[in-house]
This record gives C-alpha cells, structure tokens and sequence, in this order.
C-alpha cells in the first residue's frame, strides 16, 4: 500500500511525486547532513483519505499521523498539547508556488489558551507567546474559513505596540470574529487545529502534500534570527548569494541584510553559501531558502525554485550552462512564453542573454520562422528580431492607407477599363517603392507578398454616407445638371451596381483579381519591376507570390497563368536571377479538401488559420470576438479561444490533411501557417509534429517562435527519438 505519512528522514530527492517537491528536497538535504527542522508529509493519498466528507480526521489518520507527531516529540523533547513544554508545528503546501501566488502555512499550530503560557514560560517572554499566539488566529481565520485580514486589522488599530493587555484583548477579539464568521470556535483542541490546518492548507492548494515540521524560534533571544537567500539575485540573475537576515537579538532588533550574519556568524554564513551551491548543483535551479538562527543554531526551514524576473532567468540560465550546470538544451526547455514577452516590452533590443538564447535555439529548431508585415518598417523589426524572411506581407494594409485609398476607389469606380488603368497608373510607383524596400531589408530572405485580398465592398464608399450627402444637397436645392449633384448620382449609381448581398461570400481575394484583373496587372508589375532594381544593385531577390483565398485548382491555374505572363513582360533577362515562387493560400475547407489538384499549380501552401479558423467555426473573428471569449470563458464549452491557440482536432485535421495531399502530388511542397495563433507554443509544437517548414507570425513575436520551434524540436526528440526530421532550406524547394 502506498505510504500516506511520509517522515522526512525517511524520504528521498526521487520521492517528489508521493512527497511533493519541498518535502523531496528537504529529505534530500537532512539525509546529506544539512540542518533540517525534523518533520513528516502527508502525501496527497494521505489528505484524501484522510480528512471526509465532514472533515473529520478518520481514526486511521488519526493513527498514523499520531506515530508521526510521537517521533517529533522524541527528537525535540517537547509534546504536542502539553501545558509545560508545547510542541509547536508548521504547515505548510510541499508544492512550490506558482509564479503569482502566495505561499500557504500556518504557524504555531498547537497554541491555545492553556500551552500559550507554557510557551510564556518556555521563553520566558509572555508578550513574545501571546503575540504569536495572535497571529496563528488571523493566519487560521484567514486559511480556514478566508476571513479578511482587514478584518482582524480592524481589532488591532496600532499593531506597532504589542503590550501583554492589547494582546489577550487582541486574542479575544479575533476568537470572536472566527466564531462569528467561520460559526466554529477556533479550536482548543490542538489535534483538531492540525487537521483543519492541514484539511485547509490541502484545500487552498488543489490537492497538494502537506508538510509539517517541528517550529524553530528565530524570532527571539540572543544569536536568533530569520532570513530569506538566494543562490543568486532574484532580480537580475547575478552570480553569488544574496538575501536579508533580520536579527532578533533584543538589544537591537534590526535588519542589516546579510552584511550581519557574515560578520557576527561567518561559519553560518559560510554554512549558507556551501547550502546554496549544494541545491543549485542538485537541483540545478536557481533556490530561495528561507531559514532561522536558533540561539546560534542555523536551520534550513524551506527551499524553493526561486521565483526570478524575466531578467534574472535568462542570465541564470546561460550562466548554468556555462558552469556547466545544465546542457543548452536544458536551458532552451525551461524558458516560458512570459520571460520573452516581458524583456521585450521592457526593452525593443534584444539583451545579450535572449541573444544568446535565440542563437542556440535556432541551432536546435526544425521550423523556419518567417514574420507576418504591413510595412516596409516591419520587415526592418523583423529581421532585428531574428525573421528568416517575410512569410506574408499585407499588401492590402500599404494600398488602403489614407494616402493612397481615394486612388483605389476611383480605381474601383470606373466605368471604364482605360480609366481604371489610369487609376492604377497612379498606384504603381507606390507599390514598386514598397517592394523595393522589402527586398532591401530581407537581402538574401524569401518575401512572401499576398496579393490584394479585401473584400469588395471595403473598397467602396460608405453608400449611407452618399446619400446623407445627397440629402444634404437636395436641400440646398441644387439644380439636377449641376456638377457636384451629376457625380454623386453617379458613385451611387456605381457602388450599388457593385454591391453585393453577402460581402464576405462574394468578389475578393482571387475572386476579385478576376473581376477586376489590371490590379493584379499592376501589383505584379511593381514586384517584379522592384525585383529587377533589387537584382541589379546586387540584391538577392526571392519573391514569392501568394494567391489568397484559391478555392478550386482552375482559379489558381488562371492566376498562375497571369504571373508568368507579367513576370515574363518585366523581368526580361533578369528573369534567370529572380527565381520567384507562387503558392497557394488555404484558408477555405475546399482547398484543404482538395489540395492535391491544387498543388500541381503551387510551388508553396500557406496556410491561414485565422480565415480557416473562421470558415471552419462558423464565426467571424471581427465580429463576434468579444461575445465569443466571453462565451467559452463563462461555458467552457471550448478549452481555449481557437484563434489563439490552433484548434488542432478540427482546423489542425485539415491542414495535416491538406499538407499530406499537397505532397503525394508534390513531396518537396513547402508549407506552413500564417495566423494570430502561429506563435502560439501549442500550435508550434503541432506544425512541427505534422512536418510543416515554417510558421509566420508578428514581428515582435519572432523571438517567442523561436525558443517554441526549438522547444517543440527537443521534445519530439525526447518522445520521438528513433524519428529523424529532414530539414532543409524551405524556401529554395517545391
């Protein structure tokens, strides 16, 4: 039967799972000969079986922790419940704390009305026992029955005097709130108090160990005090032990920091120092061990995995791996989402740690990370951030700015095939500009363009707006002929000839280059006319021409067809140095369904999970997004919002499926996600199971996708490790 009681001495490093991490290492270090305050687990099973559905301590419970409370009692000499010499216990979770939040334990368990003077006596210090006796009620209100402290404040109006009245009044007052609001007395009986404390410290914790160990008194007397240290700083990571130590020597009760411990106890000191490069090199994390000076006496009370800044992981992390503490890998792997995104919102540049770190990432990765731009700035961040090219550049995003919309409408407003022409005219020194800035800023790195893909209708004018201007006009009384009331009749005339039922079903992506083929024309002159001044001031060119929204394999065949048309016009001789590339977006469940007829016109597939996503859900992204998080937040009806982390039972079947049909036709066929949801580690780790070459996200997310790819790399390694993923350069086959 597996053991429910678990006494520290008896316990191993390897015990974490039955002992909880703080348990496993405490044992570790009393068996190694560290001072270590005697004490027991209650396993996880134990607390189960246990404490009831009442909450009541079963009688083999009782038992059992019975012998465990005996053993403590014959190594310290005192007895649990005696009036003369109490033992006093902490409890306390053996699971370290996450991140953000709090250590749960309760202390002094064991105080009452009567062993409170036994401790009076003990110390000979009545004040000292009443005060913690005051505070084990507010610790015990709080934890048990999660009165407030404020609460107990509000009992307690000058907590800086602490005289023997204000206490038992205090101790009064605070029996009385527990009473009234948790409707139990606080228990006098102290084998009652250490199953509601443990009932509750398990309770708080979701189920973990619990640990209880004999108190030490740091708090009181000559040579006595308590600290915290670190085996290196919490804040930045730098090398060497550092802390506070508060000295309760009654002459002087001061905090000096560590400064006094060294000078006025140097073998402690040094006892702490040698403490701390034994768990660091055993662990092989960065440790917070909280510890008390007992009358000259060091003990070790609890160690922890430090909680460290985003700072202080990077540069502990690559100075383990240059102590040769742990491996890159291991180094790689302990790296979270969060330590990324907040050195970089602290700082645009890269500190030499996460350069560091990326560049060992990037040794270990199988995916290419690409960067999803706007704009000619972003491929520029992008490529500061480690982008190994452009995965899609939006070229809506660079036509539909404020400057450059009015062409574009009256683009889309004329009658005309010259006159539309015209328009375009206008636009394509602009768009040529773009693309040669691109080029520049990726020298050497793929430049994956989508061609316009807006709906139609977001290229008209607002029809609400025209007639509330035509409104306006007939109110002036305008004559029929005149000039302004002429055109206006005409761009309504136009946009409702143009407008379609159901917008986002109807003329965009692909659709809308073969209504409307000269923006095509004109978009892929500027690449390509960008491509040959790159190519000429020695630039090397990669252009790779994205077909947004292909449904059926003749659509795409038709745009193909126009590329090699207009590159062939452009390119002229220079045609043999731009080795351009032209892909498919899947983002519909057609294409992904019949991705095979697709591929023989495709030299790429990127895939966009965010309209896939949508088309595959049945909601819109922009507009339903709000009610949607709200919705699955409050009904959990889905385990995550699918357009941040790739839903990979439904959207991900068709991507894995689209990706194995596109290379039965085409083995080499480069592919990967473009998305809100491609730098999510999750969704990382799935595109490089399922063989994908590349995932593109924002620029300022390069960084995170790179440590995931690498995360993503090592682990299926470690799962997979007879599997041999071939990488090679994504953007050179197909």
């Amino acid at each position: 039967m597996t053991k429910r009681v678990v006494l520290l001495e008896e316990g191993t490093a390897e015990m974490k799972g039955l002992m909880g991490i703080k348990g496993a290492e405490l044992a570790a270090l009393l068996q190694a000969g560290w001072p270590v305050p005697a004490g027991f687990i209650v396993t996880k099973e134990g607390c189960r079986a246990f404490c009831t559905r009442l909450a009541h301590l079963s009688a083999e419970g009782t038992q059992e922790i019975g012998s465990a409370i005996q053993h403590l009692e014959q190594q310290s000499g005192k007895f649990f419940g005696d009036s003369l010499t109490p033992l006093l216990l902490a409890v306390r979770s053996s699971e370290s704390s996450s991140r953000n939040t709090a250590s749960h334990a309760l202390l002094h368990v064991g105080l009452n009305d009567v062993t409170v003077e036994g401790l009076a006596k003990q110390t000979n210090d009545r004040q000292y026992a009443l005060n913690c006796y005051r505070i084990l009620l507010q610790d015990y209100g709080q934890l048990v029955y999660d009165i407030p402290y404020d609460l107990f404040e509000e009992k307690w109006e000058d907590i800086s005097i602490l005289d023997e009245a204000k206490l038992e009044f205090a101790i009064a007052e605070y029996k009385r709130l527990i009473e009234e609001r948790g409707r139990h007395p606080f228990p006098q009986d102290v084998h009652l108090q250490l199953k509601e404390a443990m009932r509750a410290v398990f309770n708080e914790t979701q189920g973990a160990a619990v640990l209880i160990q004999v108190m030490v008194n740091g708090e009181r007397g000559d040579r006595s005090g308590f600290g915290t240290v670190y085996s290196r700083h919490p804040g930045t990571g730098e090398r060497g032990m550092t802390g506070d130590y508060i000295s309760t020597d009654a002459s002087r009760r001061s905090n000096e920091g560590l400064d006094q411990l060294r000078n006025e106890e140097s073998e402690l000191y040094g006892l702490l120092q040698d403490a701390c490069g034994y768990l660091e090199s055993h662990t092989r994390e960065v440790q917070e061990i909280q510890f008390v000076v007992d009358s000259g006496t060091l003990y070790l009370v609890e160690i922890s995995e430090a909680r460290l800044t985003s700072q202080a992981t990077l540069r502990s992390t690559v100075d383990l791996v240059d102590e040769e503490v742990i491996t890159k890998e291991d180094a790689i792997l302990r790296i979270q989402p969060w330590h990324v995104t907040e050195l970089l919102k602290a700082s645009s540049t890269l500190s030499s740690e996460l350069q560091l770190l990326l560049e060992w990432a990037d040794e270990m990765k199988g995916l290419t990370i690409l960067s999803n731009v706007d704009h000619p700035k972003d491929a520029v961040k992008a490529r500061a951030l480690g982008a190994e090219g452009i995965g899609l550049c939006r070229t809506e995003q660079l036509l539909l700015s404020a400057s450059r919309f009015p062409f574009v409408q009256k683009m889309i407003l004329a009658d005309s095939e010259a006159e539309r022409k015209r328009g375009l005219e206008r636009l394509l020194p602009m768009q040529q500009a773009d693309f040669e800035q691109l080029f520049e800023a990726m020298d050497g790195y793929p430049v994956t363009i989508r061609l316009l893909d807006p709906p139609l209708h977001e290229l008209l004018p607002d029809i609400e707006r025209l007639n509330e201007r035509r409104e306006q006009l007939a109110l002036r009384k305008l004559e029929e002929n005149n000039t302004e009331v002429q055109e206006l009749e005409h761009v309504i005339h136009r946009v409702l000839e143009l407008h379609e039922q159901y917008p986002l079903l109807g003329q965009q992506d692909c659709r809308l280059g073969t209504v409307f083929p000269e923006i095509y024309d004109m978009q892929l002159e500027a690449i390509f006319r960008a491509a040959v001044k790159g190519i000429r001031q020695g630039l090397w060119v990669r252009p790779e021409i994205m077909i947004p929204l292909v449904g059926h394999a003749n659509e795409l065949q038709v745009m193909r067809d126009l590329v090699d048309h207009v590159a062939d016009q452009v390119l002229g001789e220079e045609k043999r140095h731009c080795l351009y590339r032209v892909g498919a977006r899947i983002e519909v469940p057609r294409a992904a369904l019949t991705a095979a007829p697709i591929a023989r016109h495709a030299d790429f597939f990127s895939f966009g999970t965010d309209e896939l996503t949508q088309m595959t859900f049945g909601y819109s992204r922009h507009h339903t997004e709000k009610p949607f998080l709200h919705f699955i937040e409050s009904q959990r009806s889905l385990p995550s919002n699918p357009f941040q982390v790739l839903d990979i039972d439904g959207v991900g079947q068709l991507v894995e499926m689209a990706l194995l049909q596109g290379r039965i036709r085409k083995p080499h066929l480069k592919a990967g996600i473009c998305g809100e949801n491609a730098a999510d580690p999750a969704s990382i780790a799935f595109c490089h199971r399922i063989g994908l070459d590349y995932v593109s996200c924002l620029p300022e997310q390069v960084p995170l996708a790179r440590i995931a790819a690498a995360q993503a790399a090592l682990l299926a390694q470690k799962q997979y490790p007879n599997e041999n993923r071939q990488d090679g350069d994504i953007s050179t086959i197909a």
